[in-house]
């Protein structure tokens, strides 16, 4: 897969998790991915979130400089525009239980152009993209 794909915490979480019943498919597609990944500063605070406590907190340092680093990775800043239409649009659908992060991601894969993103939420699915960790296709 050499496309750009929208990078989701559930992706990370896999990776890093040998127990996550999404470890073996995150390695897979870590080894087919070679295109460009793009997520937001708000997936990373999600990654730091959830690797806060001890023992896994130097785990999350070290994940969340690696995905700096990384070239390969294009981390988009938590703006006020990016930030105002992820509020608009959580607003918008009342009937849905889609966080705050995931519709930035989405205003993000619409504006991009992604259909694919790396993650094991099937609110993607939900607002019509490809959630690769669960492998289902549309």
């Amino acid at each position: 897969m050499n496309r750009p794909i929208l990078l989701d915490t559930g992706y990370i979480l896999a990776l890093l998790n040998s127990r996550d019943e999404f470890h073996t498919r995150a390695l897979q597609l870590a080894d087919e991915i070679d295109g460009r990944l793009i997520t937001t500063e708000a997936v990373l605070l999600e990654i730091g979130n959830a690797l806060a406590k001890l023992p896994r907190r130097e785990l999350a340092v070290n994940t969340l400089n690696d995905l700096r680093d990384d070239e390969s990775v294009e981390i988009l800043p938590v703006g006020p525009d990016l930030f105002a239409k992820a509020l608009a649009f959580y607003s918008h659908r009342m009937d849905k239980e889609w966080g705050l992060t995931d519709c930035m991601s989405f205003i993000v894969m619409k504006e991009r152009k992604l259909t694919d993103a790396l993650t094991t939420d099937h609110h993607f699915e939900q607002a019509g993209f490809r959630a690769l960790l669960r492998g289902v296709a549309k």
